[in-house]
């Protein structure tokens, strides 16, 4: 910030869940400054750290580090059978537009199964091009789509427009990738019971390299900042991401 705030409230997704795929064996969180912390969790399960610093402050760091154990599943069950159709209907950064319409009409989608997904993971990562800079959080499917490129975040909205467009169950994920310094997004399908994540950025089923933070219908769900404060300032925020192999358990 380039002037101080005060009575800042903040919201975090920036905790890694445990679920089928991986297990979260060690944790550490360090937030600055921060008179009040608390966890919980949010609509769809994924972990929160919200908590408030009442007094003057010109920055604000949070460190969270750890070790997860990945590759233990392919796939995940679905936590609430019957429930799961909220993923089926578009929302405002996921709406489909006629261009999108006739892209997804022309997949010929017909049952979600892993060799249609793979299909379409091709698709859109072969409609885009990765080109950081170019769109905010908050450019629709249908303006990445038109514009030819975008970022992880772009990729995985276009791949869910089409699928909801087709009535597909289909959900947002953010989290982190192996080797890359920042944090990634990719979908997750809905077929016969169990979500399958699937990287179009990459072109790539979602395997032990991916370390998952949260789900939800869009980016918007799964903000991994959030928060309000009493100031005028200016701000920016960086996201900075180290993900390694260890061999070992130890905490960072």
């Amino acid at each position: 910030m380039d002037s101080p705030v005060c009575r800042h409230h903040f919201t975090l997704r920036c905790v890694p869940r445990t679920d089928a795929r991986q297990r979260i064996l060690e944790l550490r969180h360090f937030l600055f400054p921060s008179d009040w912390l608390s966890c919980s969790r949010d609509q769809w399960g994924n972990a929160l750290l919200y908590g408030c610093c009442g007094g003057q402050q010109s920055c604000f760091e949070a460190n969270v580090c750890g070790l997860a154990e990945t590759g233990l599943a392919v796939d995940t069950p679905a936590e609430h059978p019957g429930r799961e159709r909220v993923f089926s209907f578009a929302t405002p950064l996921t709406e489909a537009d006629s261009a999108l319409r006739a892209f997804s009409e022309s997949l010929s989608l017909r049952t979600g199964s892993f060799a249609e997904m793979e299909t379409v993971m091709q698709r859109v990562h072969e409609a885009l091009s990765y080109q950081p800079g170019t769109t905010t959080v908050q450019t629709t499917a249908a303006e990445a789509f038109s514009m030819g490129c975008g970022v992880c975040q772009d990729y995985a909205h276009v791949m869910l427009s089409l699928l909801r467009a087709q009535g597909i169950p289909s959900r947002y994920a953010a989290g982190m990738l192996l080797g890359e310094g920042k944090s990634h997004a990719w979908v997750e399908v809905l077929h016969e019971g169990v979500w399958t994540g699937y990287d179009p950025t990459n072109c790539l089923v979602v395997s032990d390299q991916h370390i998952k933070l949260s789900h939800g219908r869009d980016a918007n769900d799964c903000a991994i900042n959030r928060g309000v404060f009493r100031g005028v300032a200016k701000q920016k925020t960086d996201i900075s991401v180290i993900v390694t192999e260890s061999e070992e358990r130890r905490l960072c």
